[in-house]
């Protein structure tokens, strides 16, 4: 019995003196990578290199590695291409545009983004601005001000081109290589901090919505009539360029 008593009254003092671990916190930034026993606050996590440069906290990106559901949407989607080019062989245009679609959705690298707002002042002050990481492994991309918008969608190939202050997002489409089967009024912007704005390029419903420096312009497919399965390629075209891990 005393053996025993002594045994518990040991194990009391570890339980005192171990700190609680919730579990391990890998977070990779700008190439450097960081290590957290216990699970840090977004405080805690950019401390180190907030400082380091005059970041633009609107492009900052969280991703999360040890997830396939990326991977998995991916799949489905070019799954999904090579269903809808066999039912549509005899459309050239149509399966010219797929082909591109192929080329431009399997070279994303991608990653399960995490729709945060990430902002070194922010997460200091506000409570609501600084949650706790769990466990599991992060990609954090911090940038200075991006100086590129990226196009992508209907196009005979995706580009890249620079970004002017105060030009609408429909500004952007003008001189790409649409193709003829590109839904150029009913434009998607995907800003950098993960808003997404559907952008109107017709003239009966053209608005001034700025594409900020970093954001991703969405060219559709027209719709099909009585055919749901281009509606829902856009759709999830679009919820995979929300997980592009952009230059």
């Amino acid at each position: 019995m005393k053996n025993i008593n002594m045994l518990k009254q040991l194990v009391f003092s570890v339980l005192l003196v171990t700190p609680v671990v919730y579990g391990a916190v890998t977070v990779d930034i700008n190439s450097n990578r960081y290590q957290f026993d216990s699970n840090p606050r977004l405080n805690e996590v950019l401390a180190p290199v907030a400082l380091q440069s005059n970041w633009y906290w609107p492009a900052a990106a969280l991703y999360q590695l040890d997830s396939d559901e990326p991977e998995q949407l991916r799949h489905q989607l070019l799954q999904q291409i090579v269903q809808l080019k066999q039912d549509n062989s005899a459309n050239n245009e149509l399966v010219t545009t797929l082909q591109s679609l192929e080329r431009q959705v399997a070279a994303w690298r991608l990653a399960k983004r995490i729709l945060v707002p990430i902002d070194y002042d922010f997460a200091r002050i506000r409570p609501e601005f600084n949650p706790r990481f769990d466990s599991g492994t992060y990609l954090l991309q911090l940038k200075r001000r991006p100086a590129n918008v990226y196009l992508f969608g209907a196009l005979s190939s995706e580009m890249t081109v620079t970004h002017r202050s105060a030009a609408p997002a429909a500004d952007y489409v003008v001189s790409a290589q649409t193709t003829a089967v590109a839904d150029l009024a009913e434009l998607m912007l995907l800003q950098p901090d993960g808003k997404v704005q559907a952008v109107g390029a017709a003239y009966w419903n053209h608005a001034h919505i700025e594409a900020m420096p970093g954001a991703q312009v969405f060219i559709p497919l027209q719709s099909q009539l009585f055919n749901s399965q281009f509606e829902l390629l856009n759709q999830r075209l679009l919820e995979l360029a929300s997980h592009r891990v952009l230059p």
